[in-house]
């Protein structure tokens, strides 16, 4: 039997979360203007670059907003 941490499940729900903000700025997208469209198309990407790194990688990690 696995055993999983609370750091893991804290993350894995963060992670869960992030990809149900991004899904929602997918919709919301369509109504931007060109400009306000390109710059969440930067953000959307690192979003998802950083819940990539995240799942990828085992050991702790910790994450600091900037």
């Amino acid at each position: 039997m696995q055993t999983i941490s609370p750091n893991s499940l804290e993350i894995e729900h963060l992670l869960v979360e992030l990809a149900l903000c991004i899904n929602d700025l997918q919709v919301y997208r369509q109504k931007l203007t060109m400009d306000d469209a390109n710059q969440a198309e930067l953000s959307l990407s690192k979003l998802e670059a950083l819940i990539s790194f995240v799942r990828n990688h085992k050991s702790p990690i910790r994450l600091a907003a900037v």
